[in-house]
């Protein structure tokens, strides 16, 4: 029986065994070698690390077998291998010593391949252990103390993280399961890991750990993923707010906070040079439900025949002063949060639902603005003042068109509103009060969706004494050259059907949602400009102190022309929080659009293959633009036929519904 090389090499870290079925002898002549997994390969002579020649079994079955029975041998002298007693000679004798020096000290007798292969797989395995000595192919690195001090610190972090990993994965597996799991120490930084994946999803600090926890949990390593795993170990609810969590916002109030609240609601005194208006009758007019009333509305007759319409505004710049703690509170917030699934106040409920809280038959502290107007619409003047109102009536918005048909107050101040429409529209305003999708959950749970009319005269009529209001600040404002939010917006890019009446009402809610597209830019600056879709030159929004920051700002700069102890903002003031407000209040309402979006497509996930009315108001030649007017929902849809007109009604039938992915589709089937 002939003799054959078997050599050892390292491949991908690991060392390997393989006959050498060649002469291995020549530079840069690459050999055939059988490798341990019966694989023939073609190897380089540098990579040799030991040969040593053994008889050949001459058959693949034998070899293979003689390789195994050699690499156990060599594996079992690494594993009885003692590398701290090495350590410990080599003291002073430098970093770097050849494998044969090695292998010498450790086993006593001059070194042969045995022990050389012993000698490299111990320091190997022990990069993971006490890392007495740092692995080379050709030579090894004593560590120093120091070295070594450092290397362990790393070795036992990363045996650390292991063991994390493992139990976190283990207990998000059992959870998800839903069987009784322990829950691991580090379960709070597993728990802010992938909180901070599913909510900053790429911006998350340590994403990499996160998704090993996923992974090690059988979970896609996703920020949907990351959901997953904390809705089943009830860290966050199955409809948790990511957006809200994202712009950190809808938090609590602090104990701190609260008691203040308690404090202002205690210690309140309202100062004596308020106007009385306690005698005028004063209707407030809310949505169903409604528990903060924080405009109010009256008519009395003014001078010279004129009509004097009184608007009422909760007086919130004299209740939270500045730089207060409630008032910090606020200016983070920007504006309150109204979600189908929760409320987050600006301010706390326990004052803007008593003190600030226009209620039927409480004397109340307000802002009211008193405007003489002609029969055309026209303020002849005006004038702002702190007040005191007592509200005669109270009534929603539904009570109060029930009622327009027999109550004459209620149908002067409709017909004070319509005058107010009417000249705006003259200016080239626009009415867009298109129907709104109101989504709600409940008592059970169960989502409740609605559209809501905003054309209802009751609506309009309060709509226009807030827009009059509004603009009449700004003009105030402006006159006394203080600084002020005042907000703007462009002329339309067109007007679609300007000169064409529609013929339906479903063929004025395709004007409706037609002209909606085309309304120009608006935005915020510190210089009075037209506000073009309202039809006016000026406009300040300050009608809703209690629920945006922003009126709140502008409601103080209007107290200050009437009261020495709040002084006005200046311009750098107002620039920095205004446009901080603005900024935030924008966030706030596309969160509230995404999760209307949410709780829909929640609602519809089990319609798919429904049918529903779309409604074409836009009409190219490859697309259009459909609501689906059920939900008030907009989309663009292709190739539809030519008969698919401006203004017709097609059927659509839903196709996709995914919540979390924000996913809504719907195909087009056929002309209604």
């Amino acid at each position: 029986m002939s003799q054959k090389p078997v050599v050892e090499y390292l491949e991908g870290g690991e060392f390997c065994l393989a006959w050498a079925l060649d002469s291995p002898e020549g530079a840069g002549k690459n050999f055939e070698a059988l490798t341990q997994t019966g694989k023939t390969i073609r190897l380089s002579p540098s990579r040799i690390l030991t040969m040593e020649s053994f008889e050949d079994p001459n058959e693949k079955l034998g070899r293979l077998a003689a390789l195994n029975e050699l690499a156990q041998k060599r594996e079992t002298l690494a594993q009885n291998t003692i590398l701290e007693e090495i350590w410990q000679v080599l003291e002073g004798e430098g970093p770097e010593f050849e494998y044969d020096l090695l292998a010498s000290l450790a086993y006593g007798i001059e070194p042969g391949p045995l022990e050389l292969s012993a000698i490299r797989r111990a320091i190997q395995a022990d990069q993971n252990d006490q890392a007495y000595f740092a692995f080379g192919p050709q030579k090894a690195t004593r560590h120093s103390p120091e070295e070594m001090a450092k290397k362990r610190l790393i070795l036992e972090r990363k045996k650390n993280h292991q063991e994390f990993v493992s139990q976190t994965g283990e207990w998000l597996k059992l959870s998800l399961a839903k069987k009784m799991a322990y829950e691991p120490e580090a379960s709070d930084k597993a728990l802010a890991l992938l909180s901070d994946l599913a909510v900053k999803e790429d911006q998350a600090q340590d994403p990499r750990t996160a998704k090993e926890l996923l992974r090690a949990a059988g979970l896609p390593d996703t920020p949907l993923g990351a959901l997953e795993a904390l809705v089943a170990v009830g860290h966050f609810h199955v409809h948790e707010n990511l957006e809200l969590r994202r712009l950190n916002l809808g938090r609590p109030f602090t104990e701190p906070e609260l008691a203040e609240a308690q404090r202002i609601i205690a210690n309140y005194q309202s100062p004596a040079d308020r106007l009385d208006l306690t005698a005028t009758n004063v209707i407030t007019i809310d949505a169903e439900g409604a528990k903060e009333f924080d405009d109010g509305v009256s008519l009395s007759p003014g001078p010279d025949g004129l009509i004097r319409l009184g608007v009422h505004i909760a007086d919130v710049a004299s209740v939270i002063r500045p730089k207060t703690l409630l008032d910090e509170a606020a200016r983070s917030r920007a504006a309150s949060i109204y979600l189908p699934d929760a409320k987050y106040s600006m301010i706390p409920e326990e004052v803007t639902e008593s003190l600030l809280s226009l209620k039927l038959g409480q004397i109340r502290p307000a802002f009211s603005l008193l405007v003489d107007l002609d029969p055309y619409g026209e303020p002849k003047n005006f004038v702002f003042k702190p007040s005191l109102i007592k509200v005669a009536r109270q009534m929603s918005f539904d009570e109060a068109d029930d009622l327009l048909g027999n109550d004459q107050e209620l149908l002067k101040l409709r017909e004070v509103g319509q005058t107010l429409l009417n000249r705006r529209l003259e200016f080239g305003g626009q009415s867009l009060n298109l129907p709104q999708l109101r989504v709600s959950l409940n008592p059970e749970g169960q989502i409740d969706l609605e559209l809501t009319n905003w054309d209802t005269p009751a609506r309009l009529m309060i709509g226009e004494m807030m827009v009059l209001a509004n603009h009449l600040a700004a003009e105030a404002l402006s006159r006394a050259s203080l600084a002020c939010p005042y907000r703007y917006q462009e002329k339309a890019r067109s007007r679609p059907f300007e000169n064409r009446e529609p013929r339906s009402k479903r063929e004025e809610l395709a004007f409706g949602l037609a002209a909606r597209r085309q309304v120009g830019r608006s935005g915020v600056g510190l210089t009075p400009s037209p506000h073009w879709g309202l039809g006016l030159t000026s406009y300040a929004q300050f009608t809703s102190p209690i629920r945006r920051y922003a009126d709140l700002l502008v409601a103080r700069q209007l107290r200050s022309l009437s009261d020495p102890t709040l002084p006005p903002y200046t311009r750098a003031e107002m620039t920095e929080m205004a446009f901080e407000a603005d900024e935030t209040h924008r966030a706030i309402k596309r969160a509230q659009n995404d999760r209307i979006r949410y709780f829909l497509t929640l609602a519809l996930a089990n319609q798919i293959g429904s049918e529903f009315t779309g409604l074409i108001f836009e009409r190219q030649e490859n697309r259009a633009r459909v609501c689906v007017t059920d939900f008030m929902l907009e989309m663009d849809m292709y190739k539809l036929p030519h008969e698919a007109k401006l203004g017709r009604d097609v059927r659509v039938k839903l196709t996709q519904a995914d919540p979390r992915a924000q996913i809504l589709k719907f195909e087009y089937v056929s002309l209604a």
